[in-house]
């Protein structure tokens, strides 16, 4: 069995979020048509409500949808019982892995906790453009393994975990795949941003400041300490242009 400390991933049914497939259709139509000019960011923290895709995006009803009763009676078994949100996003450019062979990926950098025990859902929605698409992983040196992408199934994996897909597709299609990253409350969230992992994500994602990403405690309690204040203080509004002047002080 699949859990935080493994390195794997596994397939289940999708049964208490299958209505929310027509929604992830729908807002992978609006966000595809916002995203396409040069603003990839909109594509990321769909479910937060403070982020900068919420202008194109129902933030609280994916923030819904991420902290859904039936969804986390899904992923349980796979990171226990208490859960931590983080991250979110609509997969950016599946199109470009082709028919050749894609590069490795690993999302272990993606998840600045320590210790490492995340875990990644990934929701396919709508099936892929012009083909068929795999979910290829090396849980160990024993040989590569493959998941088929199918719609009404969910793909869990641990985030700590080599992988690549595989999809038989030739042209720019809308995204077609919804990942959830959540990491389990008994492992704490690097806010320092000096530290070694949020200067490589800023490398990698300079778009993202995953230092002040908000955190959200889904289900059970947090048992170490994590900051649930960053990321939500929202910037006082100002008037633009000049202020007025300040009022005499009154003498006597």
């Amino acid at each position: 069995m699949l859990n935080g400390r493994q390195k794997g991933a596994a397939t289940i049914p999708a049964g208490p979020v299958e209505d929310c497939l027509p929604f992830l259709r729908e807002q992978s139509a609006a966000v595809d048509r916002s995203a396409r000019n040069k603003r990839p960011w909109l594509l990321w923290e769909l479910h937060n409500p403070w982020s900068r895709s919420a202008c194109v995006a129902d933030s609280w009803k994916f923030l819904e949808l991420c902290q859904s009763p039936g969804l986390l009676s899904l992923i349980t078994p796979f990171i226990g019982g208490d859960i931590i949100l983080f991250d979110s996003q609509l997969s950016p450019g599946l199109h470009e892995a082709g028919p050749s062979e894609p590069s490795w990926q690993n999302d272990r950098l993606r998840c600045p906790a320590r210790p490492l025990q995340g875990l990644v859902v990934r929701i396919p929605f709508a099936p892929p453009a012009d083909g068929r698409a795999q979910f290829i992983f090396k849980p160990d040196r024993s040989g590569n393994q493959a998941i088929e992408y199918r719609v009404g199934h969910i793909i869990c994996h641990s985030m700590d975990l080599n992988y690549r897909v595989a999809a038989a597709i030739e042209r720019p299609g809308p995204p077609w795949e919804y990942v959830i990253r959540y990491f389990p409350a008994t492992s704490r969230y690097l806010r320092d941003p000096a530290a070694k992992p949020h200067r490589q994500l800023t490398e990698r994602h300079p778009l993202l400041n995953y230092a002040r990403m908000p955190l959200w405690l889904v289900q059970g309690e947090d048992k170490a300490g994590n900051d649930f204040v960053a990321g939500f203080q929202a910037k006082a509004g100002r008037w633009i242009g000049r202020p007025d002047p300040p009022a005499p002080a009154e003498s006597g």
